[in-house]
């Protein structure tokens, strides 16, 4: 795993687009292009986000789920150095450091597909995806821009 010391930016409250994204957070990441998800809206381009900056489906999640505090269990699912992405939507990816997978969550955090990781946790993996009931069909796939 690289271990790096990631700046720590304001919280964006508009879609920045992914150019400017990685430029402003000085991330060495690329950008992921999803393909092949049956999923509506996933299938689009993701940018990598600040893994201090919470995406806001989560924190919508959080609400729905019983109004959890979302900072302290966005902590506890992630590693803080690891980048998540997001695309336009508001959809994103991230790695759960508790069950050491990669999620796809819709816009509504909702989780959509996982995956284990493949040697990186910096990045996901380009295949292997599944849904939640273990279906492969229908599963995306992953380019790196």
């Amino acid at each position: 795993m690289v271990l790096s010391s990631w700046p720590k930016p304001a919280v964006e409250s508009t879609f920045t687009s992914p150019t400017t994204q990685r430029r402003k957070l000085n991330l060495n990441v690329p950008n992921i292009r999803l393909s092949h998800a049956s999923a509506r809206g996933l299938n689009t381009l993701y940018t990598p986000r600040d893994p201090k900056t919470i995406p806001k489906g989560f924190i919508r999640a959080c609400g729905k789920a019983g109004g959890f505090a979302p900072r302290p269990l966005w902590d506890e699912l992630t590693t803080g150095i690891t980048p998540w992405f997001e695309n336009k939507d508001g959809c994103f990816i991230y790695f759960n450091c508790n069950d050491g997978h990669w999620w796809i969550d819709s816009e509504a955090g909702c989780g959509m597909y996982l995956a284990v990781p493949d040697g990186s946790l910096l990045l996901p993996p380009s295949d292997g995806w599944m849904t939640l009931t273990g279906e492969r069909a229908g599963a995306p796939k992953m380019s790196f821009d």
